[in-house]
């Protein structure tokens, strides 16, 4: 499966959710597979960051957490968002946010390595295990943001 590339360059919905209902009320669908964008996958093991790319690790980490914390708490900060990006979650954060919220509490947040300037993060929640993919813009705001359930190990 090929990787995602930055919103900016696919000019459409990195959070948009599957048309289709969930049935279960914990499961969060994949919306790594949405039309007009090839499918992701995360890599199969954990890469190993080298020293350059630490701080954008943890600068990554520390923005997906704040993201998923926000749509946990329904208090969304758009700034933070390219304007592309956060004109699309604002279109769906009444359907996304619920869905983010039923899967409790953050557990542990792994690397899982890095494709095309995007950071691939497992957040074990505490309900389910996902994939999440976060990437930024020139301007240092975040232009994807991707998740599915857990894929793989």
């Amino acid at each position: 499966m090929k990787t995602m590339i930055l919103a900016a360059a696919l000019g459409a919905s990195l959070l948009a959710l599957p048309v289709a209902a969930q049935t279960a009320a914990a499961t969060l669908p994949n919306a790594f597979g949405q039309p007009a964008a090839a499918p992701a996958q995360a890599p199969a093991a954990p890469a190993a960051p080298a020293a350059a790319e630490a701080p954008d690790i943890a600068r990554s980490e520390a923005a997906l957490r704040a993201v998923i914390a926000s749509l946990q708490s329904d208090e969304i900060d758009y700034s933070v968002f390219s304007a592309s990006l956060a004109e699309q979650i604002r279109g769906r954060a009444a359907e996304f946010a619920p869905r983010v919220q039923q899967l409790g509490a953050i557990k542990a947040v792994e690397y899982r390595g890095q494709q095309e300037g995007a950071e691939l993060f497992r957040v074990v929640f505490e309900k389910q295990a996902t994939d999440w993919v976060i990437a930024f813009d020139a301007e240092d705001q975040i232009a994807a943001l991707l998740y599915r359930p857990a894929q793989g190990d």
